[in-house]
């Protein structure tokens, strides 16, 4: 009896590491472990880089879409990469595509999603976080940690800076009826340009409230009265 409990377990047990592996090699199809083998910081050890590239650096349970199981996860935002901690020391990032472009944190209001949107720099495919989402009208906020190279002394009188990684100012995006997600310009008559059907009630929104880029409450705010207009 207790040889055949034992080796119902052991069978239960090998189930349930082979379909863990499955989902391993499934959202990590070349079951890279390359968490840890990033080149982007292999050489963390030789030069000398202050700061972190996570604004949150504990991993956290989060449901992926695409994935039948919950998963740590943590995203960094020097790469853009969602990093996966997985069943032993070896942890992998997240595939950059479908069906995995939707990370919902646990006990976390807010998604991070997988997505092209538009600037200045051109469109880009990366993540961002979901900040409102009325279906019609969508905010998204772009994290990013960006490196400041290392700055030599000069003379004997001066320090050298070592290399730092620093938080970028947040940048804020709208996506509209399932378009393609904008950044949100700086200048408020930019902003009005961007819907000249409702110029005139948008100028008259920014009259009589404080709108600011520099307060996410404002920008969410200004996200759900568009959504009105829409």
């Amino acid at each position: 009896m207790k040889k055949k409990l034992f080796n119902g377990l052991l069978l239960l047990f090998i189930i349930s590491s082979v379909n863990a592996q499955l989902i391993i090699e499934k959202i990590d199809p070349y079951s890279s472990g390359v968490l840890f083998r990033n080149p982007n910081f292999d050489n963390h050890d030789s030069v000398k880089i202050e700061g972190s590239p996570y604004l949150i650096e504990d991993f956290q349970l989060a449901e992926v879409s695409g994935v039948n199981k919950k998963l740590l996860v943590r995203y960094n935002a020097a790469t853009d990469a969602i990093e996966v901690k997985g069943e032993d020391t070896q942890g992998f990032l997240l595939t950059k595509q479908n069906p995995y472009h939707t990370i919902t944190i646990i006990g976390k209001q807010n998604k991070i999603k997988l997505l092209n949107f538009r600037n200045k720099e051109g469109e880009i495919y990366g993540y961002l976080s979901e900040l409102h989402n009325t279906n019609t009208v969508i905010l998204y906020r772009r994290d990013r940690i960006v490196l400041q190279k290392a700055v030599e002394a000069r003379t004997s009188y001066q320090e050298a800076i070592p290399a730092k990684l620093v938080k970028a100012n947040e940048e804020y995006y709208l996506s509209l009826k399932n378009e393609i997600a904008v950044a949100i310009p700086r200048n408020k008559k930019e902003l009005q340009d961007l819907f000249p059907a409702k110029k005139e009630e948008i100028a008259i929104y920014l009259k009589d409230h404080k709108y600011s880029l520099k307060d996410e409450k404002s920008i969410i705010e200004m996200a759900k009265f568009i959504s009105t207009l829409q």
